[in-house]
């Protein structure tokens, strides 16, 4: 007698589908490149992000600027886009240098520009969070350093290497400079008689002034490299390029002590621009005047001639012949007034 074979009971076919089902699904997981690699934590390892590297951003090679307190602060990343589905944020920290850092902010750009509470050099990392199926954050990219600077650069002018204070002879030698202890020297900037704003990059700028004038002005102020600028000052140069007159009527006496003569004029020299500062007496031993050359000197400063200028440190007894000079405020002297002499030092 024949056997019928056994149907299948439902049961039996629901359970072998439902086997199918799960191991088609399985198959068709691993067929999509669902496997995410990331550096960090994720809030829900458990859900799988598909199609995305999420390391962290890539160092942070372009250098930071720094506008005046102002950081800026720029970076590549690995993914660029996140793909569908998914959102890409990147998370700044800033911190001391070697850290730690704590969160200041967040950007779905490559760069991020930072407004520390205080000037000061700050290190900032940045991490790249994604958000789809999970939120995934990378771990920090490498450090940067970044200098907040809000202090303007100081500023001096020299003349010829010192005060631009008084008078001068000559075509002058003038030097603006400053100096800056965050971002360091940007330009500097001058003005000179009002011909327009010259800047030169770096810490100093040395230009000439010249022509005679008792008001040349000189307007400069610095820059750093943050922008931040110095206040403008004004210094003012005089040149006078012309000799006094020399004095006249020159005489001379026997002093009152020993090595001792009087000098004096009947004609005081004159100076129209930085004016007379005094006078300069030349002599040289002598039995017959003129005679040469007339190597010493004593400089007597104010005197008019009218008031007996009084050579000392002769040689007692030894006759002497001089003339003076008129010196102005710049230094200036005049041509030789009259020969006095010879006269006998006491």
């Amino acid at each position: 007698m024949k056997r019928r074979r056994a149907t299948p009971s439902v049961d039996r076919l629901l359970a072998i589908a439902f086997v199918f089902m799960v191991a088609v699904a399985l198959a068709g997981l691993v067929s999509q490149d669902t496997a995410a690699s990331f550096t960090g934590s994720s809030s829900n390892p458990s859900n799988t992000l598909r199609t995305l590297n999420v390391q962290p951003p890539a160092s942070q090679n372009n250098p930071t600027s720094a506008a005046a307190g102002v950081v800026n602060l720029s970076w590549t990343a690995t993914p660029t886009a996140p793909g569908a589905g998914h959102t890409l944020t990147y998370i700044v920290m800033r911190g001391a240098v070697g850290g730690p850092y704590s969160t200041i902010g967040s950007t779905s750009s490559l760069s991020y520009s930072d407004t520390p509470s205080s000037d000061g050099t700050y290190e900032y990392v940045i991490q790249a969070q994604v958000t789809g199926g999970g939120t995934f954050t990378s771990g920090n990219s490498a450090a940067k350093s970044g200098l907040s600077d809000r202090t303007v650069p100081t500023k001096s002018i020299t003349c010829n290497g010192g005060s631009c204070a008084g008078w001068f002879n000559a075509t002058v030698s003038v030097t603006v400079s400053g100096t800056d202890g965050g971002t360091g020297m940007g330009s500097v900037t001058r003005n000179v008689d009002g011909a327009g704003q010259t800047s030169t990059a770096g810490a100093s700028a040395t230009f000439n002034v010249s022509g005679e004038s008792a008001s040349h002005s000189v307007v400069y102020f610095t820059t750093d490299a943050a922008g931040n600028a110095s206040s403008s000052a004004t210094q003012t140069v005089k040149i006078d390029l012309t000799a006094p007159t020399a004095p006249g009527g020159i005489t001379a006496s026997t002093g009152s002590s020993s090595g001792q003569i009087n000098v004096s004029g009947t004609t005081a020299g004159t100076d129209a621009l930085s004016g007379v500062a005094g006078y300069r007496v030349y002599y040289v031993l002598a039995t017959i005047c003129p005679a040469a050359p007339y190597g010493a000197s004593q400089y007597f400063a104010g005197n008019p001639p009218a008031v007996p200028l009084v050579l000392t440190g002769l040689t007692s007894g030894q006759k002497y012949c001089m003339y003076l000079h008129t010196v102005d405020n710049a230094g200036n002297e005049s041509a030789d007034s009259n020969i006095g002499g010879p006269t006998k030092a006491k």
